[in-house]
């Protein structure tokens, strides 16, 4: 064989295997023994990590976090109200400052090993900070140790005891949990109210409490039989112990929660694909208003149903709905959320939306720290799209709602960029309004953008390829570019990183002759996005036209295509050869894709 037909084939290959080793993650095999005290409300833990380095680098320190460690007077989390910012954090105001002793939430290591070597450290709020003696290898794999001590804090925001309505303990962030380190290092955020980031792996997890408790979190229970609490239909053996140990494991999950009650009651379910479904609740009046009607099963289900087939598979064997916590919260598997509601409507969106977090938070799982929109945005996108096919309403575009309310604050001057880290927003409500409104927003306008057709088999294909990874923006938009033959980089960076915002208009509309119509289109914001137009006309038909961006170098199917418009133009004059005596209506962006902050100007109607 010619010697440089072999040189180019060995480059080649080594080229191709950089590309399959460029990305990598880290991996976790927890093993975690707990005992729950009811008495002195403290949970005793045995913890071992087997972790394995998927980096290319020596690690020589570590860091986990201790996330209860924010729940006492003078931690960053209760100094959030102190923020100078127009818009005070109400949820925690000084409701940490104002515990009392024992009420306090601190996790407490007594001793922390990495493969039988006992490791100093240093504790800095809600981060351990420890030197290693001995690097971690690229590949090595190594256990580490922690003795450990939590006290159960009075619950002020998702974890704790004695919630808003009652529950007796949600252990949500519970446990001495690895930071991530990846492409960019460490990730040791200081625990600050909000988002979340960990390593894919596995959980085992023994619980030992009281036999009187119902427990359920988010792994599979593996000793159901012997368990009984509606785990089973079949019980080997009674029970007669005053305690029992519930052992749970969950794979491939970055994270693990649970909660605990004496007054819980259990049912069951499956959706159409097999996945089981809990239902973990009190059975007081207000409780089981909704949760124990036949409705609201059938509804989730259905929601798996249409999840499933619009943004992919869901790959983990069950999914359940737990009373506790504050608010509701989405973890692995499961949600943690208060469930006393005055409308069915109000619960049934709250339980959709921590449910489409198992795609965008639970199976795709971004950094949220840094990409809060791609969790909380791609969620609410979804729990749009779910709660319109569960209502039934049908509606081509429903996300009316953020479209409303971004163009009533879209020039206010507190408005930040969506790419500010999700910890140092001015406020809770400026957080919201960019990681929630302008995250789902990002996916309705990119909708609009490439159509239907691609859209769509971009998101299946997107969590085809992602799950159980970490993905960051251009990992998704590279996928949209693949799906809809267009150039979207543009796109990602002015939406993301800026606050400009799309303002188009019509602005006149004339004869040229008999046979054609002149229409002048205007940018009047700063974000330049392409536009459809839609033709109506007496007799009855429509004609749909659409004007890409020049930087896309594309245009979405299904329209008649009237060429790009440069985003250093304001203006744009379209020829159209249809006689203005013809036309009734002319309207821009007809279907509602675009943020418009003012749709006033997007309408022309012959009165002739």
């Amino acid at each position: 064989m010619n010697k440089l037909y072999v040189l180019i084939i060995i480059c080649v290959l080594k080229i191709n295997n950089v590309q399959a080793q460029e990305y990598w993650q880290q991996e976790v095999k927890y093993k975690i023994d707990v005992d729950l005290n009811s008495r002195n409300h403290s949970l005793k833990g045995d913890l071992s990590l087997t972790y394995t380095n998927n980096s290319p680098e020596y690690l020589n320190e570590v860091f986990y976090h201790l996330y209860w460690n924010a729940f006492q007077p003078g931690s960053m989390l209760s100094n959030m109200a102190n923020i100078p910012s127009l818009f005070k954090d109400n949820a925690i105001s000084d409701k940490i400052e104002k515990l009392k002793n024992g009420e306090w939430g601190e996790q407490i290591i007594e001793e922390l090993t990495m493969n039988g070597e006992v490791l100093s450290f240093y504790i800095d709020q809600t981060i351990l900070h420890a030197k290693l003696p001995k690097s971690i290898k690229p590949g090595e794999t190594v256990t580490f140790k922690i003795k450990y001590t939590t006290r159960i804090p009075r619950l002020v925001e998702r974890g704790g005891r004695k919630g808003p309505e009652g529950i007796d303990y949600s252990f949500t962030q519970w446990y001495p949990k690895i930071c991530v380190f990846d492409k960019d290092g460490w990730h040791p955020d200081i625990y600050v109210a909000r988002e979340f980031y960990g390593d894919f792996g596995t959980f085992n997890v023994n619980i030992t409490a009281d036999s009187d408790y119902l427990i359920g979190g988010s792994g599979v229970l593996q000793n159901a039989n012997e368990i009984g609490h509606g785990y089973s239909d079949k019980v080997t053996k009674q029970k007669k112990e005053k305690r029992l140990t519930w052992n749970f494991v969950a794979n491939n999950v970055h994270d693990f929660s649970w909660v605990a009650d004496k007054k819980f009651v259990h049912e069951r379910s499956k959706t159409r694909s097999g996945i089981d479904l809990h239902f973990i609740y009190k059975k007081d009046k207000k409780s089981s208003r909704f949760l124990s009607k036949e409705k609201f099963k059938e509804d989730v289900k259905n929601f798996f149903t249409f999840m499933e087939k619009k943004f992919g598979s869901y790959d983990w064997p069950q999914f359940t709905i737990i009373q506790g916590g504050e608010g509701a919260m989405e973890y692995p598997m499961a949600t943690v959320m208060q469930v006393q509601s005055n409308s069915y409507e109000g619960l049934l969106s709250t339980v959709i939306h921590e449910a489409s977090h198992m795609w965008y938070y639970g199976m795709l799982g971004t950094d949220e720290q840094q990409y809060s929109w791609m969790d909380e945005g791609f969620t609410s996108f979804a729990e749009d799209e779910a709660m319109n096919f569960l209502l039934g309403e049908n509606i081509l575009n429903p996300h009316n709602n953020y479209l409303s309310r971004f163009s009533k604050v879209a020039t206010a001057s507190w408005i930040e960029p969506t790419a500010t880290l999700a910890n140092y927003f001015d406020g809770k409500y400026p957080y919201q309004l960019a990681a929630y409104m302008k995250g789902s927003l990002f996916l309705v306008q990119l909708r609009g953008i490439i159509g239907e057709e691609a859209f769509w088999s971009t998101m299946l294909r997107y969590k085809r390829e992602w799950a159980f990874k970490h993905p960051i923006p251009r990992d998704f938009i590279r996928i949209a570019e693949k799906e809809s033959g267009m150039i979207l980089d543009w796109y990602l960076n002015l939406w993301i990183q800026t606050n400009k915002y799309s303002d188009p208009s019509v602005d006149s509309v004339y004869s040229d002759d008999k046979l054609f119509t002149r229409v002048i289109l205007s940018r009047n914001g700063s974000l330049p996005l392409p536009v459809d137009l839609k033709v109506l006309l007496k007799s009855g038909l429509e004609e749909n036209y659409t004007i890409p961006l020049s930087s896309m170098f594309g245009y979405k199917k299904n329209y008649i295509n009237l060429g790009p418009w440069n985003y250093t133009q304001r203006s744009r004059v379209l020829s159209l050869k249809i006689s203005i005596k013809d036309i009734k209506k002319i309207i821009l962006d007809p279907n509602h894709w675009i943020a418009d902050v003012n749709r006033k100007n997007n309408d022309w109607e012959n009165k002739d």
